[in-house]
């Protein structure tokens, strides 16, 4: 009976054997669910799932669905009342053909952002009488905050893990890379902090209640929604500056719009990707600042004086070579042979103001932010990541 029941039993095991059998990791099978669809279309509209080569399944891990704005037919949020937000509402809907209802959904979205007006200076009754850039050593406070060597490493760093596409936007827009770093660099420590403050949030409060900057930033607002319709991105999703710069660029939306740049050609701009940003910093240098890679940047001067009062100075300034030569200032370098006119840059240190030149370049760098610490802390940073990248 026993030598029965082993019998009646090497069927079973064969067959249950053979049921969870696992088959060959090529023939692998992968469920995808694709996502829903308002109007249904024919299966064959689905991308191929099937390699034509290998016959083996490669889908991708995931699929990104556009984004589409609701609509409201009421205004809500903390700017419901506001008059100037309604005009400005009705003035998108005409000049640029806005859906009216999305545009009430996205403000109703909006909170009012208090610390970006007072960053910007919205509650401050009148300006300072003096610039902190001309005290004693003001220059070395600045500087102290980008010419470090953690910042130095990262940028050397960044300049080797990107360099293909630094190399493809030096090419294409002909700047130098130190200087596309030098940006990066100066402005997010390469992507490391790009902001907290909702750009929609920091750009409605601004434009709504701070009368001086009206017109620029409610220009920027509109730029900005413009944006986020050609780029389907949802309106609260872009974090940035409490100004509205956002990504490792810092671009603010008008920037975007005319100086972006698909890079790494996926279809879209994104300022957060390292391939894009690097792109626009380069057309933005080479559109909106003229670059010129014949010419240098910067260059360090001599001056046997302490203190330095004898010419305005600063990034818009423009004096021949000879005459600054007459005034006692004595070039380090040979400048790259170059002659023309240069703008002349006063850096208030501790002990002495340090004197430099600077070329069209140099005011190029200026155009991303006009103020002389930023432009040279750009020169400065660009050549200090240069030097260690190739180790001289």
């Amino acid at each position: 009976m026993k030598n029965i029941k082993r019998l009646t039993l090497i069927p079973l095991m064969i067959l249950t054997t053979a049921c969870v059998q696992r088959p060959p990791k090529q023939e692998q099978t992968v469920i995808w669910t694709p996502p829903p669809i308002t109007n249904p279309s024919p299966v064959t509209t689905y991308p191929d799932i099937t390699s034509p080569n290998t016959g083996t399944v490669s889908i991708p891990t995931t699929i990104e669905i556009p984004y589409e704005q609701p609509r409201s037919r009421y205004l809500q949020g903390a700017y419901s009342n506001n008059y100037k937000l309604k005009n400005f509402i009705t003035m998108m809907a005409r000049k640029h053909h806005y859906d009216k209802y999305k545009l009430n959904a996205i403000f109703s979205t909006v909170q009012r952002d208090p610390q970006a007006l007072e960053k910007i200076g919205a509650f401050r009754s009148s300006k300072p009488t003096q610039s902190k850039a001309v005290l004693p050593g003001a220059w070395d406070k600045y500087r102290s905050n980008f010419l470090t060597e953690s910042r130095i490493n990262k940028g050397v760093q960044f300049w080797r893990e990107n360099l293909n596409y630094l190399n493809e936007a030096s090419r294409r827009y002909g700047v130098a890379p130190e200087y596309i770093i030098g940006i990066i660099g100066v402005e997010t420590n390469f992507g490391g902090y790009t902001g907290k403050h909702s750009v929609l949030d920091a750009l409605t409060s601004i434009a709504l209640e701070f009368p001086k900057r009206e017109k620029f930033f409610t220009s920027e607002l509109e730029n900005y929604l413009l944006m986020i319709r050609d780029e389907k991105i949802p309106p609260q999703k872009i974090k940035g500056s409490y100004a509205g710069a956002f990504g490792l660029s810092q671009f603010m939306p008008s920037s975007f719009r005319e100086y972006g740049v698909d890079l790494d050609g996926d279809g879209h701009i994104n300022l957060f990707t390292k391939a894009d940003a690097i792109g626009s910093v380069a057309n933005y240098f080479r559109g909106r600042g003229k670059w010129n890679n014949q010419i240098p940047v910067a260059m360090k001067t001599y001056y046997n004086k302490r203190r330095f009062y004898g010419l305005p100075t600063g990034f818009k300034t423009r004096y021949t070579q000879s005459h600054l030569r007459s005034l006692g200032m004595r070039p380090s370098s040979n400048f790259y042979g170059y002659k023309g006119k240069v703008s002349l840059i006063k850096l208030s240190r501790y002990t002495k103001d340090e004197l430099w030149w600077g070329t069209e370049n140099f005011h190029a760098i200026a155009r991303y932010n006009p103020k002389d610490h930023y432009a040279m802390a750009v020169h400065q940073l660009a050549q200090a990541v240069r030097r260690a990248y190739y180790r001289r």
